[in-house]
């Protein structure tokens, strides 16, 4: 990958609360790979709230962690299952393109 992060993927990121890691690892073109599997535990995540994660760390704090603390807060049903559908795609979209 380029220098700049790839334009679907930067698209895509404007549709991620501001202060997630995700979004920051697509600013910071962190590379394919490391932002795959950021979205991929922030996916999982969101996708379980009250769920726990093999490593015994509860969802609700990996996203906290992940920078989710205040959209947490201030969301609702609709705004979680249009990010689960963003960060899907960005899952989708990277591993399509570290296949090529």
């Amino acid at each position: 990958m380029s220098s700049d992060s790839h334009p679907i993927l930067k698209e895509l990121s404007k549709q991620l609360p501001e202060s997630t890691r995700t979004l920051q690892y697509i600013q910071e073109n962190k590379g394919l790979e490391a932002i795959a599997q950021q979205s991929r535990r922030e996916f999982a995540c969101l996708g379980n709230l009250e769920g726990t994660l093999k490593d015994g760390q509860t969802c609700v704090s990996v996203l906290q962690a992940s920078g989710y603390t205040e959209w947490l807060k201030d969301s609702d049903e609709e705004d979680r299952l249009r990010l689960l559908g963003t960060l899907r795609m960005i899952v989708e979209f990277t591993e399509d393109l570290e296949e090529d």
